[in-house]
């Protein structure tokens, strides 16, 4: 394009039109316009042979393209030269060459401020898309754990679990009523949060599960396993809360005899490693219950707060139940 542009002078010399016929005058504007290919070519070739040299430092990648125009400038005058058969001195073909290697650096400069002007908008909208998907997933997390607290199944059980506590054994049915308290009160709290630490997530869940323990009657055994300086490290809110439920609600509660949770965290290689395994039913397609929403939901999570490095697994466990393994980067809060 700019070989196009540059033999186009050639028509806005009037003494081209007086002097000769428009027959001719075509005729050199193609020998013209052949030259200036063959010089933009050179160049070209030039910069894409720079390109190929790898290096971070933008310094020694801006001398290396200024250094691969002007040999590509100086290269394609000397051929254009010799077609003609003229060699008329250096000063002649380094004047040409620079006024080629000064229009070069021009457009390349050009385009090098339009693609970072691109990737900068480029990546204003990936962000601005991260934080919509971001938004929106919590707004469905909250909704979601407004109706997990008010469905009736856990609500209306427990509330008859504690009626008849309070007549046959008010103490522990005051404890009950507590937990239950403390587990609605936590849950409030992180409805407002994208993250929060696996301290608020551990207790909320120890205090979901007392209030489950007692209504289950001794068929719910829970062990919990989270090393102290790993409470501090950030997690989505109720990702963990839902994998325990899930195992109540689909484990231990269809159980004969109930089963047991163990809650465990660790640190591998940066990333925290968190797993719910219960002994209960495990895995029953044909039950019909659950819809999978909630797995689903804790999916699109991980992969909009951490893409790759964030993923859930969920495989069957050893002799009975399932085992459900989080993946995620380990960022722990400054101790205050």
């Amino acid at each position: 394009m700019i070989a196009f542009a540059l033999s186009l002078q050639y028509f806005a010399q009037p003494f081209v039109w007086r002097n000769w016929p428009v027959e001719e005058v075509l005729e050199g504007w193609l020998f013209i316009f052949r030259d200036r290919l063959i010089v933009t070519v050179l160049i070209a070739a030039a910069i894409s042979a720079t390109a190929l040299v790898r290096t971070e430092s933008l310094q020694l990648r801006a001398v290396l393209l200024a250094v691969g125009v002007v040999i590509g400038a100086v290269s394609g005058e000397l051929i254009v030269r010799r077609l003609y058969g003229q060699f008329d001195g250096s000063s002649s073909l380094t004047a040409h060459a620079l006024r080629w290697s000064a229009v070069a650096l021009a457009v390349s400069a050009m385009f090098y401020l339009w693609r970072m002007s691109s990737d900068a908008n480029e990546q204003l909208r990936n962000e601005t898309l991260r934080r919509l998907n971001t938004e929106h997933l919590l707004t469905n997390t909250r909704l979601a754990a407004l109706r997990s607290q008010i469905e009736p199944h856990f609500l209306f059980n427990t509330l008859a679990t504690l009626r008849w506590l309070q007549r046959t054994e008010p103490e522990a049915g005051a404890r009950m009523l507590a937990s239950f308290i403390d587990y609605l009160r936590r849950m409030a709290t992180m409805l407002e949060c994208s993250e929060v630490s696996l301290g608020e997530e551990i207790d909320l869940m120890r205090a979901y599960l007392e209030v489950v323990e007692m209504r289950m009657g001794g068929r719910l055994h829970v062990a919990i396993d989270v090393p102290l300086d790993l409470r501090r490290a950030r997690v989505p809110p109720l990702a963990l809360a839902t994998l325990v439920e899930n195992a109540v609600k689909h484990g231990i509660s269809p159980a004969q005899y109930g089963g047991e949770i163990a809650i465990l965290a660790h640190e591998v290689a940066h990333q925290l490693v968190l797993s719910v395994t219960d002994t209960g039913a495990g895995f029953n397609p044909g039950s019909g219950s659950g819809t999978g929403i909630g797995l689903s939901n804790v999916c699109s999570r991980l992969s909009t707060l951490y893409g790759a490095l964030g993923s859930l697994r969920v495989e069957a466990n050893t002799p009975t139940g399932v085992r459900a393994t989080l993946r995620l980067p380990c960022h722990l809060v400054p101790p205050q």
